[in-house]
């Protein structure tokens, strides 16, 4: 019944039909809801914005709308995925309990890759990332807002794995040692990028910052990438995290929270690459170039330490399966930094 209420803020219609949860987000909840007008079926994404983690719900949609209209002007090559106003003008709508809701299009025939994807995916959608990249390489990335204040500062990030570290809130510090030991092992890359960040070294750009293969759409029949989505996490920062998080995401041979040895496949590595760099590799400094693949091990030694953090400190923010989700997430993560540093190092 809400989801009814809801969408009727966005909508004139005549039946409504139904809604039903859609996707496998970690942090926004998202249903696909239905209804008729003067006859026709229309098809909409629901979503309620999860306001505990984006504090700021207003900003998030002011840097998307702005985002999505200079990709809209431009010669970007994807269909822009923007959000959808309400009848009363406004892109947000709250319930009774607070919650922020939004509406976005949705797609017919398409597909978002599952766990694991071939080489053939893996250039697609880094060309679709690369894209991106490219059409807002000139957009002033300082006019936009942190959505999620220092996201990708793992300096900061550390600062907390310390203090969760030592107050040990939820008795697990003794019992994950072996992983606590290989953050701190993690820690002279993490120095080494942020030196390069605030050198001036990798210049402020535009990023997506999510850039896993589930945030890019495909036709389901040309098996060709469609649209980049989920554009809460759009601001500014450095090019390493966007090539990172897509090798993080697309060459592993199983998913982050898989307990089994993970191994980095080295044709979707080459694919990554080779699909992101014909779309950026005129535009990209030699610094950005040469400190892609250190980018990849940063980003994925970040995430081992979000998931490290977060098991310390009781899984306060990401959702859980299983009491020890979150640690076997740091393992994974941790095998993954490992093999990607491998090749850094040669």
């Amino acid at each position: 019944m809400q989801t009814e209420l809801l969408a009727r803020c966005f909508f004139r219609f005549d039946r409504w039909i139904g809604a039903a949860a859609f996707g496998s987000g970690n942090i926004n909840d998202t249903w696909r809801i239905e209804f008729e007008k003067n006859g026709v079926i229309e098809v909409w994404l629901l979503q309620r914005l999860n306001h505990r983690v984006f504090r700021d719900p207003a900003a998030v949609m002011r840097n998307i709308q702005l985002v999505c209209e200079h990709l809209a002007e431009g010669d970007y090559p994807f269909t822009v995925v923007a959000p959808v106003a309400a009848l009363d003008g406004r892109f947000l709508q709250n319930d009774k309990e607070g919650n922020y809701w939004r509406v976005f299009p949705f797609l017919e025939n398409t597909f978002t890759p599952g766990n694991l994807t071939n080489a053939e995916i893996a250039y697609e959608g880094a060309r679709a990332y690369g894209a991106f990249a490219r059409a807002l390489r000139n957009f002033p990335a300082a006019s936009l807002e942190e959505t999620i204040p220092g996201f990708h500062d793992t300096d900061r990030r550390w600062e907390t794995f310390l203090k969760v570290l030592e107050e040990n809130p939820s008795g697990r510090a003794d019992t994950s040692k072996a992983e606590i030991a290989a953050m701190f092992a993690a820690k002279p890359l993490f120095d080494r990028i942020s030196h390069l960040k605030q050198s001036g070294a990798l210049p402020q750009r535009v990023t997506h910052n999510d850039t896993k293969a589930g945030n890019v759409l495909f036709d389901s029949n040309t098996r060709k990438a469609l649209a980049v989505i989920d554009l809460d996490t759009v601001m500014p920062g450095t090019i390493l995290s966007d090539f990172g998080d897509m090798v993080r995401t697309f060459a592993p041979d199983r998913p982050e929270d898989d307990p089994g040895s993970v191994t980095l496949r080295s044709d979707i590595l080459e694919a990554l690459q080779r699909g992101f760099l014909e779309q950026t590799g005129d535009f990209l400094t030699s610094s950005e170039k040469e400190n892609l693949l250190p980018g990849a091990a940063w980003i994925t030694g970040e995430q081992a330490l979000r998931f490290l953090t977060d098991w310390l400190a009781g899984d306060t923010y990401y959702k859980i399966r299983y009491p020890e989700h979150n640690l076997v997430r740091t393992r994974n993560q941790l095998a993954l930094f490992r093999e990607i540093l491998g090749i850094v190092e040669g």
